[in-house]
């Protein structure tokens, strides 16, 4: 599991970006992203996700999100993202999600 907090922006997602990418390129697929802390995300941030996202699936495995606070759920309904990434409240479902 990762925990991302605070903001992710225009300012912050390379090194986001690359400390998630660098977990998939040891060998490590499937991803499970505590957004439970992250305050805020914006353009810069959500194309991160979709672009770990990518990687993952294309590595055979996924991400998926755990507990998005309300300010990220939001942007992610807003831009139909949660369509695309799926999020758990609770983390043994979202384990399981992953496993499956």
């Amino acid at each position: 599991m990762v925990s991302l907090s605070g903001t992710l922006d225009a300012w912050s997602e390379s090194e986001v970006r690359e400390a998630l990418k660098g977990i998939l390129d040891r060998g490590t697929a499937r991803l499970l992203l505590d957004l439970g802390a992250l305050r805020r995300i914006d353009s810069s941030g959500l194309s991160t996700l979709l672009s770990v996202l990518k990687a993952a699936r294309a590595a055979g495995g996924d991400v998926v999100l755990l507990s998005p606070s309300a300010a990220v759920a939001s942007v992610l309904r807003l831009t139909r993202l949660d369509q695309i990434l799926e999020a758990y409240d609770d983390e043994a479902a979202a384990l399981s999600r992953l496993s499956a």
